[in-house]
């Protein structure tokens, strides 16, 4: 990448409740849909999803999540690719395996900017790795060629579950 690429990444991320662009008709507008856990309970609700503009892809799900420590709900960001799509309950299913991940994302705030860092930060906690941004990674200012090749960003089970 070019020394200044990493702000075009960032900027090229967009709320799509933001934006002129809508859902095609093959897939199903999950905008609030309720997320569950596999056995149906409710965590939380999708508030929007946030797409690549040059890509054309559905990156991110904007989640208002239900903290259990917490009296309050935050925004987090979901990659789409470590959730499952129900359509016939119009529902976002996170898999066990990936709810106890929820609270070390970092928050989200709507219509801010999304750094690499932050989502270099979201991809360490659905690794199992603090979320929070280690020190060396602070100066992350880009990703490799390959960031959205990665599982967390899978779309077929986006386009598929029914």
């Amino acid at each position: 990448m070019e020394p200044n690429e990493h702000n075009s990444t960032a900027l090229r991320l967009h709320e799509l409740s933001k934006s002129d662009f809508e859902i095609s008709d093959e897939q199903p507008d999950i905008i609030s849909w309720k997320i569950v856990d596999e056995q149906g309970e409710e965590i939380g609700d999708v508030v929007d999803v946030i797409f690549d503009m040059e890509k054309k892809m559905v990156r991110y799900i904007v989640g208002l999540i239900d903290m259990d420590d917490q009296e309050d709900s935050r925004q987090v960001l979901i990659p789409i690719g470590v959730v499952d799509l129900d359509e016939v309950e119009d529902e976002v299913i996170m898999p066990e395996e990936t709810t106890v991940f929820l609270a070390s994302l970092p928050k989200y705030e709507s219509g801010t900017v999304i750094s690499p860092a932050e989502e270099l930060a979201i991809r360490y906690a659905f690794m199992g790795k603090n979320g929070l941004i280690e020190e060396s990674d602070k100066d992350y200012q880009s990703h490799p060629s390959d960031f959205y090749t990665h599982q967390h960003f899978d779309d077929t089970k986006f386009k598929r579950r029914s």
